[in-house]
């Protein structure tokens, strides 16, 4: 043979086999069905999210007031699925699914409020449900030392 010349019969190795593509998309198949079955998002789940939410931004606001050595507050409206946080001007977030605050037991009707050393002006709880079921959760924010957790 001359030099240059390739010969036909001897394959180089580049490339996939039909066997490995085969093994590639079943396993992409089984995980993609995998995750679509065990979808963690059901209607009730969305309750647990917002409270975690919630929670986390209770706890960022008093984290704040107690870091800046000011008063901070976080508004809560009744019959809404948002909230505000006064860090951020005219900014409201918004909570996940249908997932409302129900009500409150603060005493006062203003937004919650944490002094320079993170205690909240008052206690109390705040009610969380979704949509047209009985299902929900209740946040409890305690009195001078302003934890939060889900009761």
């Amino acid at each position: 043979m001359k030099k240059g010349r390739i010969n036909p019969t001897r394959t180089r190795g580049k490339g996939f086999t039909s066997i490995e593509l085969v093994v590639v998309i079943v396993a992409l198949s089984l995980l993609s069905a995998s995750i679509i079955i065990k979808n963690p998002f059901a209607i009730s789940d969305y309750s647990s999210i917002a409270a975690d939410q919630l929670i986390a931004d209770i706890q960022y606001v008093q984290m704040r007031a107690m870091g800046m050595r000011t008063k901070q507050a976080i508004e809560l409206r009744v019959d809404a699925g948002d909230y505000g946080v006064y860090t951020v001007a005219g900014a409201r977030k918004k909570l996940p699914g249908n997932v409302k605050v129900t009500g409150t037991t603060f005493a006062f009707a203003g937004p919650i409020t944490f002094n320079s050393i993170g205690e909240p002006d008052n206690s109390g709880t705040i009610d969380l449900s979704w949509g047209k079921t009985a299902g929900g959760q209740t946040i409890k924010v305690y009195a001078s030392t302003g934890k939060t957790i889900i009761d």
